[in-house]
């Protein structure tokens, strides 16, 4: 007999199962690594993203996390000789270094791509816990009982500005909360304030891109920051707030956070209403002046994600009362109320509608790898779990979608086996999307890649969302905004100018609006954008032309524009008649079919 011939008798029978041979194969080779692996961290490699995502979130406790492999390896597993030498010949690096090759192209591909929107940010782990009973207005499984507790990730973030701009600069702040449930992930996806710059979905990019860089000379824009709102009556609620020290937080931890949208709350008996939530900061808000943000800017462009992470390196843990607002369909009616519900740039008034507390927001664990933790997590308004649905907001409408299609586009349409976005605390994950890149997880799991089929069948009719009805079934582009093109567009804001902010606030608003407007080239857009402001207090308007640097028309011009600003851009064409509102009513009659199981 051959030596070869004894060779494949050793090694076992060459027409064998393949995993057979594969076990022969580790027994010749010395013995079988595996044990040892599982005992190791092995990079992460034995665990899933469920159980990297307990442990990441402190759910589970222990566990191996850091590396503590005998050598380096490259991605394949391959031995790494050295850290300073590539193979060379003549000391002239060759192609055939592939060690060299990879640890480049792995170098070049290693920053996914920046989010369109709130790029600059950082998160914590921790948990919210149900402080009051809300049971018998949500069915939501993470609301059921008083005491129950449900890990979040949470990320802050500044929202127009690029990833590497200081984190103290004046922005909104992203304030988005990811509840890991039984019944699948939630998130929550709001503001440092209860309001946005525009209602109509159509006007979502334009509101980003206005307070982007030039696409000229990418510097800083400030004619098309001050032009979209001098052309957009609703946005100047908002534009308050961005003007106002509340554009300059102190950190992301001395915020208040909002959902800033409407939601329904269904119960167990499909009845709902509609909601609104706070979370206020347990140890108050904080502002920087313009004067001391601009200072910190400059000592400390990370000051906000470091002042988080040393505060819960060191123990403490960082609280948010929750809070919500409650409003019954019946209650719906702007003509009423005084305020349309459904629109995102109004708010809804505490005195009609008061506060309830109903459970605390609590961060208390660092991430363990920015990139994989902060910078992969994803989060979509659409993600909403059984008991919490939409409202007829037309810009949460848009959003359930294009947020999610974003993050696809970004980091693919498998991001939920990233451990972060992970649903590891759902009763059931048995996804019907299959396939895609990079899909590592079970996939089909044995399903059939089609549905219905004569294999299984096991979905849930009792989640299905609960019917209401809007205000007509005709399809086209008029407006169903309550306050377009009246002056009342600008009662809210007005309210914020003279009850809510003191003096101190007021001369900060004014100082940091003229400041900026000041950068203006373009008088138009700075006559028009104080006639805006004129509709909300003459008093503003004037305090803000005063403080500019150089007076390029009169005061009178502005008082001019006032008179038909609540009109800007708004088409007559489009504008809202008598009964053209934003509804959300109970239907009268039941809309499901009774069925019994």
């Amino acid at each position: 007999m051959s030596s070869t011939t004894a060779n494949v008798g050793t090694t076992g029978n060459p027409l064998a199962h393949p995993l057979q041979a594969a076990i022969g194969a580790i027994g010749n080779a010395g013995g079988d690594p595996r044990p040892m692996q599982k005992a190791s961290f092995f990079q992460g490699a034995n665990d899933g993203p469920a159980e990297i995502a307990a442990m990441i979130s402190g759910v589970k406790q222990g566990g191996k996390r850091e590396d503590d492999g005998p050598y380096f390896t490259n991605n394949e597993g391959h031995p790494w000789p050295d850290p300073c030498h590539s193979k060379t010949i003549g000391g002239i690096p060759l192609a055939s270094d592939t060690f060299l090759f990879q640890k480049q192209q792995h170098f070049n591909r290693s920053k996914n791509l920046e989010r369109m929107v709130h790029p600059c940010g950082s998160g914590a782990f921790g948990h919210f816990e149900v402080t009051h009973d809300v049971s018998n207005l949500t069915k939501a499984h993470f609301l059921g009982s008083v005491g129950q507790k449900t890990p979040v990730f949470v990320r802050f973030s500044t929202v127009t500005l690029g990833r590497e701009f200081p984190d103290s600069a004046r922005n909104p702040r992203g304030f988005a909360i990811k509840f890991y449930t039984g019944e699948g992930n939630y998130d929550i996806v709001g503001l440092n304030w209860p309001i946005f710059f525009c209602r109509d979905p159509i006007q979502g990019p334009d509101v980003i891109r206005s307070q982007s860089r030039s696409p000229k000379n990418f510097l800083l824009d400030y004619d098309s920051l001050f032009d979209l709102l001098a052309c957009t009556p609703e946005g100047n609620h908002a534009g308050m707030m961005f003007f106002s020290n509340h554009g300059t937080p102190n950190g992301w931890r001395n915020n208040h956070g909002y959902g800033c949208h409407t939601f329904k709350w269904v119960n167990k008996e499909g009845r709902f209403v509609y909601i609104k939530y706070h979370f206020l900061a347990k140890h108050g808000q904080k502002q920087f002046t313009a004067e001391q943000a601009i200072k910190m800017s400059g000592v400390n462009p990370d000051y906000s994600k470091q002042d988080l992470w040393e505060a819960i390196e060191n123990g403490e843990e960082i609280i948010w009362d929750a809070k919500v607002q409650i409003m019954e369909p019946q209650e719906v009616d702007p003509e009423l109320l005084g305020f349309d519900p459904f629109d995102v740039t109004k708010v809804w008034p505490r005195k009609q509608f008061p506060m309830h507390d109903f459970g605390r927001l609590v961060l208390n664990k660092n991430p363990e790898n920015f990139n994989r933790d902060v910078e992969q997590a994803a989060f979509s308004p659409g993600s909403m779990v059984p008991g919490i649905e939409d409202s007829p907001d037309p810009l949460l409408q848009f959003r359930t979608f294009f947020y999610r299609d974003a993050q696809y586009h970004r980091i693919g349409v498998n991001l939920h086996q990233v451990p972060v976005n992970c649903p590891f605390m759902a009763g059931s994950c048995a996804s019907l999307n299959f396939d895609g890149p990079l899909r590592v997880d079970g996939n089909h799991s044995g399903n059939p890649q089609y549905t219905p089929n004569s294999f299984k069948h096991k979905f849930r009719p009792d989640v299905a969302e609960a019917p209401y009805a809007v205000s007509d079934n005709i399809v086209s582009r008029k407006s169903h905004y309550y306050h377009e093109g009246k002056k009342s567009e600008y009662d809210q804001a007005r309210e914020l100018y003279t009850r809510v902010m003191d003096d101190d606030a007021r001369f900060h608003l004014h100082k940091n609006t003229a400041t900026m407007l000041s950068h203006v080239k373009t008088p138009v857009i700075q006559s028009k954008y104080l006639s805006q402001i004129y509709n909300i207090e003459p008093a503003y308007a004037k305090a803000v032309y005063e403080e500019l640097v150089a007076k390029k028309f009169e005061f009178a011009e502005v008082e001019e524009g006032a008179k038909t600003a609540e009109m800007a851009y708004k088409e007559e064409k489009f504008r809202p008649g008598p009964g053209d509102r934003l509804v959300g009513r109970r239907p009268d009659n039941p809309i499901y079919n009774m069925y019994t199981t």
